[in-house]
């Protein structure tokens, strides 16, 4: 069959559809617009489940900083209670001898109070009472010790209110970097954005040499990004990566740098 011939034939075709009435022509055009709007929903269904993709994948990222979060408490939280444990142990071990020696009415001897002296906190035996020291390390290591223990059991506003009692009472004592963590910890936990901030800058100011500078750091760039201040975010993470490289604090900053990037786009 020739060119020619074929292109005839195609122009006749065309005629004897043209011939065929607008009625098949208003046919056609709707099943082409349901065509169109079938495939309109698709792809918006298609977006939405990449939306949710992503707000999935957020929150895994969001419960796995949690959970590496969680089990620096534990381990702090283990330390903490093998220290007050073996504490314990000590002072019902100076309790039973000092009870031993009263049934059998003898003074305590020299030991872990001190040499025996006129003014023992026991009427009517000699031993050196606790001294002032003594009394406000043992309070202050209580104080610490129900704000955390009320932090391991998500008890948060217990906790925030035991951390600010510590701080108030011993600003300047030797839990008191990790005082300032986890107060901000348990805020921002509590959605308290800027009270987190608050708390962790505070530790970044007052303790730059501690052990959790880096973590507070990291978490005073997790506040700013929940606050929305993405360009503050940002240079706070930013720091955190160049400033302690090879620790956890700057491989979750970079993480967190990372998702800025892709949520930019």
């Amino acid at each position: 069959m020739s060119l020619r011939l074929a292109a005839a034939l195609g122009v006749l075709g065309s005629l004897i559809g043209l011939a065929a009435g607008p009625a098949h022509a208003t046919a056609s055009n709707k099943e082409l617009e349901a065509r169109a709007n079938e495939m309109d929903a698709r792809l918006q269904a298609v977006e939405r489940s990449s939306q949710t993709l992503v707000l999935t994948q957020q929150q895994i990222e969001a419960a796995r900083a949690e959970l590496r979060s969680l089990r620096g408490q534990i381990e702090e939280a283990r330390h903490d209670l093998d220290t007050l444990r073996q504490q314990q142990r000590d002072l019902y071990a100076d309790l039973d001898r000092r009870l031993l020696l009263l049934e059998h009415g003898a003074a305590p001897v020299a030991g872990a109070s001190g040499p025996a002296v006129a003014g023992s906190a026991v009427p009517g035996v000699t031993g050196t009472p606790p001294s002032e020291a003594d009394i406000r390390s043992q309070d202050e290591e209580i104080v610490y010790g129900d704000a955390f223990a009320a932090l391991k059991a998500a008890r948060y506003e217990d906790a925030i209110r035991g951390f600010q009692l510590y701080l108030t009472k011993y600003p300047d004592g030797p839990r008191a970097d990790n005082a300032g963590y986890w107060l901000g910890e348990a805020q921002y936990v509590q959605r308290d954005y800027p009270a987190a901030l608050k708390s962790f800058q505070s530790v970044l100011d007052r303790f730059p040499d501690s052990r959790k500078a880096a973590d507070a750091m990291l978490k005073v760039g997790f506040s700013q990004y929940e606050l929305k201040a993405f360009r503050n975010a940002r240079a706070t993470l930013e720091k955190v990566a160049s400033s302690y490289p090879g620790t956890e604090a700057a491989r979750l900053a970079s993480e967190r740098l990372a998702r800025m990037d892709v949520e930019r786009r």
